[in-house]
């Protein structure tokens, strides 16, 4: 393993330990298990060249999170015979793998993910950097913050070859420790530029507008804010800039809409873990704007970190609760569809840290293939559930149809509540079913008004 070392010539260790993309592919041998980051820092020209020579692999586990463009040999089944592919978080690449049975959805929340590669023993890994500075240092860049100190640089790392891309990544201030690696650690380098990728955020559904106007009123001025990519997370943004007074975002990710708020006064501070898929203007913002931090997984994705912060208000989505608050929020039954990410690190820390709120978030039916409409809102989870949050750690449930406090309230209690925001459609039928369990009776409703 390459050494951290500054009394040498890094510039003549550079071109010593130079390679081509071939002969980074050589090094890897049988047994190797890699990390290669996330989004932008995966090396795809790499994984193509092993692809394209996979007869000469076997036994190669490459740990990821998340694609932002496809590779070959996740829709070749007959790559699972050379290389085991693992995904921390599923997006349409994935899920169009996972139908073809050629990746592994990996069972780790964003929170023990420093963990998750050693368990498949890393002894490697395989990224894209930006150029070296003056002194030999080369930046992990936006998609690389999160995990470059706890996956990266941890002793049990052997090998690392590094991709040197003046084009495709884009640096972001920060520390030594968690934001570089240095050439005199790499042992492998391989000057490889590539075109940079973004992907649009979603807009706000109706139903994502309907569920941020029943969140505003518990976001006050002066709180931190944490939100997710996607129609939802817009929606409060868009809320933001109404709202009276400032606020600051923690959260683990940061996008694009948040650059506006910020420039604007509303937003004081973004302090976030990773880009939520940005646009080139946003990454430029992280680079040169000091009102946004990236800062490793260790200290923005844990509970134990969430805990800290005063006046959180963590706002999170699902796919399906019971009446009991039980949440899948990474699958559609038992398939896969996103992962557990960083949501419990949330979810949880909010309601243990002072002032803090958390919210759960989910539309109340949806539509099967056949075009048939159900409740999101069960009874009791389907047999085959993945669950995601424990019911004890979640405090508010939101729907279009209104919000559920449910947090440390008794199972009679939170069966009431939740039946109240569930598709008045479905409302009779849940309390019907539910009365057939021990959990709760039919006088236990004398005077609550389900549709009201």
């Amino acid at each position: 393993m390459a050494e951290k070392n500054l009394n040498i010539d890094w510039k003549k260790y550079y071109e010593e330990h130079k390679v081509d993309l071939a002969g980074s592919a050589k090094a890897v041998k049988p047994g190797d298990s890699f990390w290669l980051g996330q989004a932008s820092t995966i090396p795809y020209a790499w994984l193509e060249e092993l692809y394209a020579h996979m007869e000469d692999y076997h036994d190669v586990t490459l740990f990821y999170n998340v694609m932002n463009q496809p590779a070959s040999m996740v829709f070749d089944t007959e790559a699972k015979k050379h290389f085991k592919m693992i995904s921390a978080y599923c997006l349409p690449v994935e899920r169009m793998a996972i139908g073809m049975n050629t990746i592994e959805p990996g069972g780790c929340t964003y929170d023990t993910l420093q963990y998750a590669p050693f368990e498949y023993g890393c002894n490697a890994i395989a990224m894209h950097v930006a150029p070296p500075d003056e002194n030999g240092y080369c930046n992990v860049c936006a998609y690389g913050v999160t995990t470059n100190q706890i996956i990266c640089l941890d002793p049990r790392v052997t090998k690392r070859i590094c991709f040197i891309d003046r084009t495709g990544v884009y640096p972001v201030p920060g520390p030594y420790e968690s934001h570089y690696l240095h050439v005199t650690q790499m042992d492998y380098i391989c000057e490889l530029d590539t075109e940079p990728s973004f992907i649009p955020s979603p807009l706000p559904t109706d139903v994502d507008e309907k569920i941020a106007a029943f969140i505003m009123p518990y976001i006050n001025p002066g709180d931190k804010v944490q939100i997710g990519f996607g129609g939802l997370g817009e929606e409060i943004l868009r809320n933001l800039r109404k709202a009276e007074g400032t606020f600051e975002v923690y959260s683990e990710v940061a996008c694009d809409n948040m650059q506006d708020l910020v420039e604007e006064g509303k937003i004081t501070k973004i302090v976030a873990s990773s880009p939520g898929s940005c646009s080139e203007k946003f990454f430029k913002f992280m680079r040169d704007d000091p009102r946004i931090e990236l800062r490793p997984q260790q200290y923005m994705i844990d509970p134990l970190g969430v805990m800290q912060q005063e006046n959180i208000v963590a706002i999170n989505a699902t796919f399906m609760v019971d009446l009991l608050g039980q949440a899948c929020s990474e699958a559609q039954g038992l398939t896969p569809y996103s992962g557990p990410g960083g949501s419990f690190a949330y979810l949880y820390g909010a309601i243990r840290s002072k002032g803090g709120r958390s919210f759960l978030c989910l539309r109340s039916t949806y539509l099967d293939k056949d075009g048939e409409r159900h409740s999101n809102i069960v009874p009791w989870l389907p047999e085959g559930s993945i669950v995601t949050t424990p019911k004890v750690y979640v405090m508010y449930v939101v729907s279009e149809w209104g919000i559920a406090d449910v947090y440390l309230k008794t199972l009679k209690d939170r069966i009431r509540a939740l039946i109240k925001i569930a598709h008045p459609d479905y409302r009779q039928e849940l309390k019907g079913k539910i009365c057939t369990t021990p959990l709760i009776k039919e006088d236990d409703f004398e005077g609550y008004d389900i549709f009201n």
